[in-house]
Order: C-alpha cells, then structure tokens, then sequence
C-alpha cells in the first residue's frame, strides 16, 4: 500500500489574502474520500475535520481548501458554489477528479447550529445517517430537504467525484464542527466501518 502524502498550493493569492488547496492521498485510493470546498476561515472546521476523518481512516483521501483573508470577508471572497468547484480551477482536485471513490463525504459549514444530511444518496441511506448522527450529537439533525443544502444536483463536486454518482453532504452547524467534532468524526467512521454510505 502507497504511503498518502499532504499536498498543498496556492490556488490564489490577493493582497488581502490567500486560497490554498490541499491534498491528503496515496496516488491510488478509490475507497472513501472525504471533501471540504470551503475550508479554512471561510467554513472554520470543516477542513480540520475532514482531514482528522481521512487520517483516522486506513486509506481514505481528503481533498479541501482553506480561504484566509485579513479583513474577515474569507466567506464572500471564497465560497464559490459547490456546484461550480471543478478541476480546470483546482490542480490538485484534477489529480482525483477521474478516479470514481466508492464513498464521498463532503463537510460543510451552517449558519444554524444543526446537521443536514444531504447528498444524492438514496433517502433512506441519508435517513440512517441522521438518525445514527441524532443519537451522537446534542443538536438537531434531520435530512435536507431545503434545495440550497441538499446537495442534489449532479454537478455539486461530492456528487460527480462519487463512482455512482451519489455522495453524501453534510452540513454543520458550529457545535457538530467544535465541542461534538469528536463525537461526529466517531459516528462517521462508525457508519463508514457499516458499510454506509
């Protein structure tokens, strides 16, 4: 088995800031590949605890990004859609984009403090993942049903990075990405360690 290496690069660089991109693999690994296109000062937590998730795992990848920007507009500045992240914008996203994960999960960030469950997968997959995460976490949890979360469309990147065409999203609020990040990462890789997605 190939050793997974970290990989970052600047994707852009302002005045004011900065867009890094950051690779976490082995070269080879099609198994679980955990995402986060928000990272960094843009959706805090999100990329820590996909890494945390993929370092945790035996061969999982992590794919991210951290936007930093020194006037606190981290969010304006870098949170393109999900659906408008691709390869041709993000090198080391290219290095992975064709090799189809058997399960993709991707973190995001929520004004509400709550968890979404969201994603193509089927709704009774997401169910299970609601219903195991509700027991984990102090705060609510339920299936998106709202389109802006649900991560549905085709061409949201944990979607099409997904053999089957059908990632799982989640969307976390501030609780579930700090003081119950432990109790998340634990439930994540209980589900992975089911089968589920």
């Amino acid at each position: 088995m190939p050793r997974r290496r970290l990989t970052t690069r600047p994707v852009e660089v302002t005045p004011t800031g900065r867009l890094l991109e950051l690779l976490y693999d082995d070269g080879e690994t099609d198994g679980v590949l955990f995402c986060a296109g928000h990272g960094g000062e843009v959706e805090p937590g999100t990329a820590e605890l996909g890494l945390e998730l993929a370092t945790g795992h035996e061969t999982a990848a992590c794919w991210a990004t951290l936007g930093h920007e020194s006037d606190g507009s981290a969010f304006d500045t870098w949170h393109p859609p999900s659906t408008a992240i691709t390869p041709a914008e993000y090198p080391l996203l290219d290095q992975i984009a064709d090799r189809g994960f058997r399960t993709v999960v991707s973190i995001h960030g929520l004004a509400d403090d709550e968890v979404l469950v969201g994603g193509r997968l089927d709704d009774d997959r997401r169910k299970r993942v609601a219903r195991r995460l509700d027991t984990a976490l102090t705060v609510p949890v339920s299936v998106a049903r709202d389109r802006q979360y649900a991560g549905t469309h085709p061409e949201n990147f944990v979607n099409w990075l997904a053999d089957d065409g059908a990632g799982l999203q989640l969307e976390l609020g501030w609780t579930a990405r700090g003081p119950e990040a432990g109790a998340l990462e634990r439930s994540v890789r209980s589900l992975l360690e089911r089968g589920l997605p």
